[in-house]
This record gives structure tokens, C-alpha cells and sequence, in this order.
């Protein structure tokens, strides 16, 4: 670790933190966090902007509609969203790709703030969609697009921001979610104004049902939420904010015939923002700290006896801060920056120290990384048609030296209810401390052992984006087109080479992966979408994505990617009786996938396309302000794809209630 950048990097994030405690701008309010209205976005510019204003392509998800969807967790809020596939990967997890990137080039935040999640290329953020306890989101916005010239690393295909309720009036509220895959139970105290504070506290527990065969199965078991929430009205314009998150995870995993892992998590994630707003602005900063531990237990299933183990701790500390002035009518300047350390102490990181429990001795490693952000963003409303909205972001890592990012977004009024919007921007996603130091071993087969290895010589993954779009509505009639353009260099992946082992027949496998910058990729595509009000409660919405995505150096098509994907959602909305329905159909086709043929030395990699279409449905009933239920089947006709980790029907149906 260099000591002397280190410091120069905290002094200037400092030197622009404590600009935030003097009044500004006019921007947003709650750090990526917007005010509570379909039509005003803030994690696009960091500011408050309406949806057609913005030139970034982008997506909300009110309450509304995931009280609508009957939704019971993050993962099924975003089904009906465009431009992401969000699809389970295998029976751990989902996979949430933004523009045909990977999962772990989506950056997910809660409330602004960074999740502290898994650091490997391959669980980097698989873990997250099913984290979050639904019944505090008020809404979801989502960008398309590279954003690192706002956000840094990991915003390569963009970014999903989760914004939860703030403390209300005092009212106490109990969900009850069922579906033939998990059970959930959920309450929520809102205390109202107590003097100059109000606090919410929210419970959650989640019963993950066990589904596979005897031999492997899904991660089944409980989770549990934990969430406190205050705000203090300090004057009328300013506002301190403290909250604690807590979750517990505990989970098992039949592994195969003979083995299983359980799983014991606990991340805590405390903090406070102050955040206030004058005659020339908004302005905020705030500090949070996440500690997140993790325990796995591999044990055989006949006796208990351990065959391995796994500890990883998780620290980050993150300081950040903002503040906007609008410089002239037309200027509306945004400062801001941002400090954070992240501490990783693990038995799969390379160590000279050991730690033994039951008989088994593993190493254990440590790595530490500090990282320091300055960004500049100018909103220009060049014309009362056009504007223009230039960003720059300098990173700088202990570890990886300075990185700088830029996005250029223009939006043009064609007419009054016709707009184009255009895009160009860089990005970048830094290695993490698992892929710089990883020294893992495991054997989850018989006779064959692997072992995956870091590369601390490993670049960040860079990318160039562009996009180009119309968009615009006459009547009862919206539609959206989109071209989008990334091109992606240094991806970062386990290059893995199979040896045999000496020994007697059947022979011995050891595949060693080291994780190199070995690929380029260019991916492409076109985003439609267009939505008709049909009268008497009905609407129509269509979406689709063509994706081209192609390996530069082998001239293929990457793996995990559908190049069709399509949806068309019937809906009803009966306010006045309570009812709403929708009915939508999910097309997916030319999904690319590898599968295993042959075994041992023998086995080579077939590469097929799968295509798959689903019938869902949900229906929900207000009954009044205090009650309301819904039920909903999700692959009606019960098809099932092991390629696209489909295996059935699924049931579900809940009931909320408000006192």
C-alpha cells in the first residue's frame, strides 16, 4: 500500500467534503435518493430531474407498482423493467445484468450508499436482489448506461438504486407473503413526529422453502431483517438522518450425495447524513460503516464429521458528500467526493497465519484498499429545447493509482411531446481484494479438485458507452427507442487449465483457475418500448431488447445472454373499486449457454441456444386504506428450462395491513 497517496487522497476528498457544510444548491435531497413522484429521478445527475428531461436512459418503479406486482422481494419489483435480465441463477441467487453486462458490473445501492456485498467475479452482487426487505422500498430507480463519471467503479451497465420509506405518521403495519418457495412475515411501526424526530422500525423474516433432489439442492433456511430509521428536524430546511440495517442469514446446501454447507451471515450497516438547503442550494455528507461476516461449514452428511471451512469478514468505512449551486439560470453546478476504506480478512486470501477448527487448519489472509473520489458535473440548459450535461470523475485506489471518467448527455425537444437523447460516457470496474489474493481450494466432486487463484497483476475493467434515442407521447400513446454501444476491454476472468493427477484409474482432475484480463467484449443492442392507455382501466405496454453480444478476440457470442427478449403486460387498474390486474407473456430466445459433454480429460464445452416463453398473472384487492391482498402465478404453464433455471410454476399471494 502506498502511505503517501493514501494521504494525498484523503486531503482531498476532505477538501471537498468540507465544502458541503456550507449552504448550496438546488438538487436532490437524500444523496441519490429523490422525493416520492413517478416523474422525478435523482440517481441519473445526482440531482432532481423529471424522466423526460434526463438524458440517461432511465426507469422508476413506484410503490404503486410494486404493491400492483404483489412483489415480494427486489428481484421480482424489477421483472417488468427494461433493459434488465433478471433471471435465477441456478439455486443460488439471481443474476441482474443491466444491457447484457454482468451481474457484478451493476452497481446496487440502498439509499445512494454502496452494498457491501460479495467480492468474486462470480457472487459479486448474485446475493443482493434477495437482501433487501421490500416492505420498506418506496421506490427503484434505474439507470442504463455507464455512470462511473458519478458513481466510480462497478457502474459499467449502470446502476439500481433502491430507495426506502422515511419515518411517517404514526401507523403499525403487517405484511404476510406466501408463495410455494418461501414464506415471509413482516411488521412495521412508523412512530410519527416525537419533537423534533420520527422513527420507523421494520422486522422481517423470510422462510426459504428447500426445493432440488436428494443429492443438491437450493440454499434454503431463514433470514432475518432488522432495520431502524430516524430523522431530525433540525430547522425547516435541515434534517440529520441515522439509520441501522441489520440481516442474519441462515442457510443450508445439500452440495451433493455426501456433503453440505451451512451458512451463517451477519452484516450490520450503521450510519447519519446531514443534509440541508438555502437560498443557493442543496447540500449533504454523510458516513457509514458495514461490517459483514460470513461463515460456511461443509460437513458430510452421513456423520457431521467437517470436511472444510470458510470465514470471511467483511469492514467498510465510507465518508461522501455533495452540494450543487446553481451558478447562473442556466448552470447548475454539482461537487462532490468521496472516501472509503474496505478491510477483507479471509480463509480463501493468501496468509502466512493459520486458524484450525475441529481438526481441519486453514490459512488465513487480510487486504486492505482505500479509495478517493472528486466529481464535477454542470447541468446546462443551453436552449429552453436543449440541455447539456457534462460530468468528470477522478478515482484514485491505493492499489490501482487514479482512474478518470466522463459521460456527456444531451436531450434536444424536438417538439413538445417529441425528444431525442444521446449519450456518451466511460467507465471502469476496479479489481476486487478476492480476485487480486484469492488462494482457494475445494473438491465438490469426486476426484476432482480445484483450486482458484488471484492475480494481484490484474487491470481494471474498462468500457465506452454510447447510446442514442427517440422518446415521446400524442394522446394515450408513449414510445421509446433506443440504439446502445459498449465496448469493454480487460474483463476480467478465471482462465482455467485441467491437469491429471498421478496416480491409479479413474484419474484424478485439478483444475487450477487464475483470474486474468483475458477478454474484450462488444455488446449492442436496441431497447423498445411503447405503452397504450386502451380506456375503461385498461393499458398495453410492450417491451424488447435485441442483443448483439460478442467476444472480440474468439469472434463468439458471450455466454448467460439472451439476444431476444421481449414482454407484452396487460393491465387493469379499477381505483374506485379497488381492483387491479395484470396479465404479461415473457419471450426469451437465443439464450447462449455452455454445457459439459463427456467427462474427465475427455470433456468438451457444447455451446446451445435456449428460448423459453412464460404466462403470468397477479390480481390485487384494496379492500380500504387499512387492508388490502393479492395472489399471483408466475409461469402458468408450468414450463421448466435447466439452462434458464426454470423449474415450474410458482404460487403466491399475501395480505397488507395498516393501522
Amino acid at each position: 500500500m502506498s502511505h503517501k497517496h493514501t494521504r494525498k487522497s484523503i486531503l482531498l476528498t476532505a477538501a471537498v467534503l468540507s465544502t458541503v457544510t456550507v449552504p448550496a444548491c438546488a438538487a436532490a435531497r437524500d444523496g441519490g435518493t429523490s422525493v416520492v413522484t413517478d416523474k422525478v429521478i435523482v440517481t441519473a445527475s445526482r440531482t432532481e430531474q423529471e424522466v423526460k428531461e434526463t438524458p440517461s436512459a432511465v426507469e422508476v418503479i413506484a410503490r404503486a407498482d410494486i404493491d400492483k406486482m404483489g412483489a415480494e422481494s427486489l428481484a421480482q419489483a424489477l421483472k417488468l423493467a427494461l433493459g434488465i435480465d433478471i433471471q435465477e441463477n441456478a439455486m443460488v441467487g439471481n443474476r441482474s445484468a443491466l444491457r447484457g453486462m454482468n451481474t457484478n458490473q451493476t452497481l446496487i445501492l440502498i439509499d445512494g450508499r454502496r452494498v457491501r456485498t460479495e467480492n468474486t467475479s462470480e457472487t459479486m452482487n448474485y446475493y443482493e436482489l434477495q437482501r433487501v426487505n421490500i416492505d420498506d422500498v418506496e421506490r427503484i430507480e434505474i439507470v442504463r448506461g455507464a455512470v462511473s463519471s458519478l458513481y466510480g467503479s462497478e457502474a459499467l451497465g449502470g446502476v439500481i438504486n433502491v430507495i426506502r420509506k422515511r419515518p411517517a405518521e404514526a401507523q403499525t403495519s403487517v405484511t404476510l407473503d406466501w408463495t410455494t418457495r418461501q414464506n415471509d412475515q413482516g411488521l412495521r411501526l412508523d412512530s410519527g413526529k416525537v419533537g423534533k424526530w420520527a422513527f420507523s422500525t421494520s422486522f422481517k423474516h423470510m422462510g426459504v422453502r428447500e426445493r432440488g433432489t436428494n443429492s443438491i439442492s437450493n440454499m434454503y433456511g431463514k433470514k432475518y431483517f432488522f432495520n431502524i430509521d430516524g430523522r431530525m428536524e433540525i430547522t425547516k430546511d435541515k434534517h440529520l438522518d441515522v439509520f441501522f440495517d441489520y440481516l442474519k442469514e441462515d442457510l443450508d446446501m445439500k452440495d451433493s450425495a455426501t456433503q453440505k454447507t451451512t451458512y451463517d451471515h451477519d452484516r450490520i450497516t450503521t450510519g447519519a447524513k446531514y443534509s440541508g438547503r438555502d437560498s443557493r442550494g442543496d447540500y449533504e455528507m454523510q458516513v457509514y460503516y458495514t461490517y459483514f461476516d460470513k461463515n460456511q461449514r461443509t460437513r458430510k452428511r452421513a456423520d457431521s464429521a467437517l470436511s472444510s471451512f470458510d470465514d470471511m469478514t467483511y469492514n467498510s468505512l465510507i465518508f461522501d458528500g455533495r452540494r450543487s449551486i446553481q451558478l447562473a439560470p442556466n448552470h447548475l453546478m454539482t461537487v462532490g467526493g468521496e472516501y472509503r476504506k474496505e478491510d477483507y480478512e479471509s480463509t480463501r486470501i493468501k496468509g502466512s497465519r493459520t486458524t484450525t477448527l475441529e481438526g481441519v487448519t486453514n490459512q488465513l489472509g487480510d487486504s486492505s484498499m482505500d479509495f478517493a473520489a472528486l466529481y464535477v458535473q454542470d447541468e446546462w440548459l443551453a436552449s429552453p429545447r436543449w440541455t447539456i450535461i457534462p460530468s468528470v470523475r477522478w478515482d484514485h485506489s491505493d492499489v490501482f493509482g487514479s482512474e478518470v471518467t466522463g459521460k456527456l448527455g444531451t436531450t434536444y425537444k424536438m417538439s413538445k411531446g417529441l425528444r431525442f437523447k444521446a449519450n456518451v460516457g466511460t467507465a471502469y470496474r476496479a479489481p476486487t481484494a478476492s480476485e487480486l489474493y484469492f488462494d482457494w481450494r475445494h473438491t465438490p466432486a469426486a476426484r476432482v479438485n480445484v483450486h482458484i487463484v488471484g492475480n494481484p497483476d490484474l487491470k481494471p475493467e474498462k468500457a465506452l458507452n454510447f447510446d442514442l434515442g427517440v422518446e415521446g407521447e400524442r394522446g394515450k400513446t408513449f414510445g421509446k427507442l433506443t440504439y446502445f454501444h459498449n465496448k469493454v476491454e480487460d474483463l476480467i476472468n478465471v482462465n482455467v487449465v485441467n491437469t491429471v493427477i498421478p496416480g491409479p484409474p479413474p484419474p484424478t482432475i485439478l483444475s487450477t483457475g487464475t483470474y486474468q484480463n483475458i477478454d474484450n467484449a462488444t455488446i449492442q443492442g436496441v431497447e423498445l418500448e411503447a405503452k397504450q392507455d386502451l380506456g375503461s382501466g385498461f393499458a398495453l405496454r410492450g417491451l424488447y431488447t435485441y442483443l448483439d453480444a460478442q467476444d472480440d478476440k474468439t469472434n463468439t457470442r458471450l455466454m448467460g445472454r439472451a439476444r431476444h427478449k421481449a414482454s407484452l403486460q396487460l393491465s387493469y387498474d379499477d381505483p374506485r373499486h379497488g381492483w387491479n390486474a395484470t396479465l404479461w407473456q415473457d419471450w426469451i430466445s437465443g439464450y447462449r449457454y455452455a454445457e459439459q459433454v463427456g467427462r474427465g480429460m475427455a470433456a468438451r464445452t457444447v455451446y446451445k441456444d435456449a428460448a423459453l416463453a412464460l404466462t403470468n398473472f397477479v390480481v390485487t384487492k384494496k379492500f380500504n386504506d387499512q387492508f388490502s391482498a393479492y395472489l399471483g402465478i408466475d409461469n402458468i404453464f408450468d414450463k421448466e428450462s435447466d439452462a434458464l433455471a426454470y423449474d415450474g410454476r410458482i404460487w403466491r399471494g399475501g395480505v397488507r395491513m395498516t393501522f
